[in-house]
């Protein structure tokens, strides 16, 4: 058992040239720079309710994945078999990769409701989980327990969003709980805490904020959601960009710097970006009272 946890001497005979680039695209799907770069364009050109459930689900997840690998400090793979990497010298189980994507895509293929949407999460689920075996930087356990740890996100948010302390709670309340995870989470961490901690919260802080100042539906033409993403993805680009300057430029400790940068980050996606893509006629505002639950449903 040992052995097959842990081996990836069969993985070797299936790499080729033909391969590797595919397993290199899914395991793109399963990092930051696309997760960050994903959530928004949807938040804005899909629907906003299912993309602040996800990010909520994502950040909390994300958490817990690197409170556990600090505290397991399971070792990845011999360096010598990796064809990954950016992962550093982090450690291994349980994979964020795996436990991330079944957060993502399952949770979309739940809040679609339709057969197609459940085949290609499998699908992509699938890919991301095999790539990071494949490119050497998880073994069998590890993606095995990031599986089941984001199985066990789903049905815990699931089941939450059926309490009623939960659904009538004001939005407040869901903000400070989350920051209260966080804060626990920063002072029990086994060793240093990662710098996105910090970054996760201010995100969290910015978006909750402008979810409740700005409604808008993206209840609109096809076309005009497109441009909405075209739009939203080169400006976001252009936000990073100026954030790495900004970075560079002041001499602020670094925890409390990625706090600040999750919060533009955060206010950026929820409030700026929202307002000049209604100001451009490519999203629609609601009049409707904002929502205060994010066990809703809104749009």
């Amino acid at each position: 058992m040992n052995e097959l946890l842990h081996s990836l001497d069969w993985v070797l005979p299936l790499r080729s040239d033909l391969v590797t680039p595919v397993m290199r695209f899914f395991t793109l799907l399963g990092y930051e720079k696309f997760i960050l770069f994903f959530l928004p364009l949807g938040y804005w050109a899909w629907n906003r309710g299912v993309f602040l459930r996800l990010l909520v689900l994502v950040a909390v997840t994300a958490l817990l994945n690197a409170w556990l690998k600090d505290y397991w400090q399971d070792p990845r793979p011999d360096i010598a078999l990796r064809m990954d990497h950016e992962v550093g010298d982090t450690f291994g189980l349980p994979s964020g990769h795996a436990q991330i994507a079944v957060v993502i895509w399952f949770w979309l293929a739940f809040e679609l409701r339709r057969a197609w949407a459940w085949v290609v999460s499998g699908v992509v689920v699938t890919g991301i989980i095999f790539s990071r075996l494949y490119l050497g930087a998880h073994d069998v356990e590890d993606v095995v327990g990031g599986s089941l740890l984001g199985i066990a996100t789903l049905l815990l948010f699931a089941q939450v969003r059926h309490w009623s302390w939960w659904r009538e709670a004001h939005g407040l309340w869901h903000l400070g709980l989350i920051l209260l995870a966080f804060l626990a989470a920063w002072l029990t961490w086994p060793g240093v805490a990662p710098s996105y901690v910090p970054l996760l919260a201010g995100l969290m802080l910015g978006v909750l904020f402008g979810y409740r100042q700005l409604v808008f539906s993206a209840e609109v033409a096809t076309w005009r959601r497109l441009l909405a993403a075209v739009i939203g993805a080169g400006m976001f680009i252009l936000l990073q960009k100026v954030l790495k300057l900004a970075g560079a430029a002041w001499p602020l400790d670094p925890q409390l710097w990625q706090g600040l940068r999750g919060l533009l980050m955060g206010l950026f996606v929820a409030a700026a970006m929202p307002w000049l893509l209604i100001r451009l006629g490519l999203l629609a505002v609601q009049r409707e009272p904002v929502p205060e639950s994010l066990a809703g449903n809104a749009a």
